[in-house]
């Protein structure tokens, strides 16, 4: 899979597309209120071969100057993904690389995995508390939330808690939590998939409660227990063990950022079964280069996804290129500015696009509107 070497990028131009949930999403044990409303900023790149590509971005005017009059040979190769300088434009490279070669994503990372993927409702959040009021609506909220992803088409689900590191006293937001649990095993029954994340809101011996109280009700993953270290990982996974749970333990969400020597020790020590390295933010070329620590450690690899309706798309492309993956999070949402035939989900599944690149199609009219707000720019000329 070559690239020509004639297809330039003439152009590059910023918007922020906006996308809506179904419903109002609560809290996590750290963050207050995350709402219905999302904004996502993406970039379209132009060539002077009239093809164009696109994608969630970060990127500034600054980082476009640098990118506008390259050749894309030069800055992407589908053997090792975007160059380090040009990787605020990741996705848009990967995007732009697949509409030029007429290929998916998942053909140039390698085809490895399988389709359809297996997908989870991430969005089942603390709705029962309003610090602000001191309400208290008990379990039903998140009950509730879970009925909507099954009509969805969900059947694995996943569950914050740690209500007890900033929202109620410590020993009466474990017992919540608890009760949480069991709620919602008892209400999608054995057989569908249970995961629980705690975004650092326990201690380990917090953590170890959750299981003695409510490792019965099969939880699938077990996701951000407490601040990982080697120390504290091993030993868990060893308590689960000796507990005879086969609970995966899932991290890396907060270790987007860049190479983390000491995450990888943790991950090379047995300490984490699932890595969650944000997608966005870790990016897609990043990952392309970590698969080989998964391969060699034998764990898995589930990029992390909230607030993201574009990630709930890579991911599936992830899904597909690479063999060692568990399940895709989805944050489900319309997003009128985006056409995305061929992911539907369906029975816990969700099938991926066989369209060139990630198969997402922008609204043109929408993205011209979009251009107008404040904070949009637009480098090079068509």
């Amino acid at each position: 899979m070559e690239l020509p070497g004639n297809v330039m990028i003439t152009r590059v131009a910023s918007a922020v597309l906006e996308g809506t949930r179904s419903r109002i999403i609560g809290r996590n044990s750290h963050r207050p209120l995350h709402g219905q409303g999302v904004n996502e900023p993406v970039v379209r790149l132009d060539t002077d071969a009239g093809l164009s590509g696109w994608g969630w971005s970060a990127a500034v005017a600054e980082d476009a100057e640098r990118l506008v009059g390259k050749r894309i040979h030069e800055v992407f190769s589908t053997e090792t993904g975007t160059l380090d300088e040009h990787l605020a434009f990741d996705f848009s490279l990967w995007d732009l690389a697949g509409r030029v070669l007429s290929l998916p994503v998942h053909t140039m990372l390698g085809d490895a995995g399988a389709g359809p993927v297996a997908v989870y409702d991430g969005s089942i959040y603390i709705d029962d508390l309003n610090p602000e009021t001191g309400a208290d609506e008990g379990i039903e909220p998140m009950l509730y939330a879970v009925n909507v992803g099954l009509d969805v088409g969900f059947t694995a689900f996943k569950i914050k808690v740690g209500r007890g590191f900033k929202w109620m006293e410590s020993e009466a937001g474990l017992k919540r939590d608890i009760e949480v649990i069991h709620a919602i095993r008892d209400l999608i029954g054995p057989h569908l998939k249970l995961l629980i994340d705690a975004n650092n809101g326990y201690t380990p011996e917090e953590a170890r409660r959750i299981m003695r109280e409510a490792g019965e009700c099969d939880i699938f993953w077990f996701e951000e227990p407490f601040p990982e270290s080697i120390e504290d990982c091993v030993s868990f996974k060893e308590f689960m063990r000796e507990g005879g749970w086969d609970t995966l333990l899932a991290d890396g969400e907060t270790r987007s950022a860049g190479y983390d020597e000491e995450f990888e020790q943790i991950v090379r020590a047995g300490g984490i079964d699932v890595v969650q390295f944000d997608l966005r933010r870790y990016t897609l070329t990043r990952w392309l280069r970590y698969m080989k620590v998964i391969d060699e450690t034998e764990t898995l690899a589930a990029p992390h996804n909230w607030g993201s309706h574009l990630s709930g798309f890579y991911i599936p492309q992830f899904a597909r290129g690479f063999q060692r993956f568990a399940m895709g999070e989805t944050d489900n949402m319309v997003m009128p500015g985006v056409q995305a035939e061929g992911y539907d989900i369906k029975e816990g599944m969700r099938s991926v696009s066989d369209a060139p690149g990630f198969g997402l199609e922008l609204n043109e009219l929408y993205f011209t509107r979009a251009q107008r707000d404040e904070g949009a720019w637009v480098v090079g000329s068509e």
